[in-house]
């Protein structure tokens, strides 16, 4: 599969995603920009001061690579943790904002209530009567909260 192919599959997709699925999409890339940064200025940092030094053009392109190449894999790494969505499906018991995007859910699942923590997507819940049905898909690892559905 080419790259041309790739790319015509990956913009289909986009255009036949669903909003939770656009939201959920947003949310890891902006969370993945945020890791990608550091890296990113450790390579600038090392053109400078590899130029100001006068060292070799191709050790500071080797090094470059380098920091590349690990940037793949500890952003892979990261994007995998932001993969494992669990689903809860309850009424929306209560919602408490703690900071300035950080809330707590609590939804009661069957007879048992269940206590969210939500550092980021907790927004669309401010929108949510209490004791509306919601459908959310959580991430407990890195407290990200999409609200599928609500009724």
């Amino acid at each position: 599969m080419g790259l041309k192919d790739k790319f015509a599959e990956s913009f289909a997709r986009s255009k036949t995603m669903s909003g939770p699925e656009k939201k959920a999409n947003e949310i890891m890339g902006k969370l993945l920009m945020k890791k990608a940064i550091l890296p990113l200025i450790i390579m600038f940092a090392v053109v400078i001061i590899g130029s100001i030094s006068k060292i070799n053009g191709w050790i500071i392109f080797g090094l470059n690579i380098a920091i590349a190449v690990a940037t793949y894999f500890y952003i892979k790494k990261a994007g995998d943790k932001y993969q494992n969505f669990k689903p809860y499906v309850g009424n929306l018991i209560s919602l408490e904002k703690k900071g300035k995007k950080e809330y707590v859910a609590i939804i009661k699942q069957g007879k048992l209530p269940v206590k969210l923590h939500i550092a980021h997507g907790g927004e669309d819940l401010e929108h949510v009567r209490k004791n509306q049905l919601v459908q959310i898909s959580y991430n407990p690892d890195e407290k990200i909260a999409i609200l599928v559905n609500k009724q």
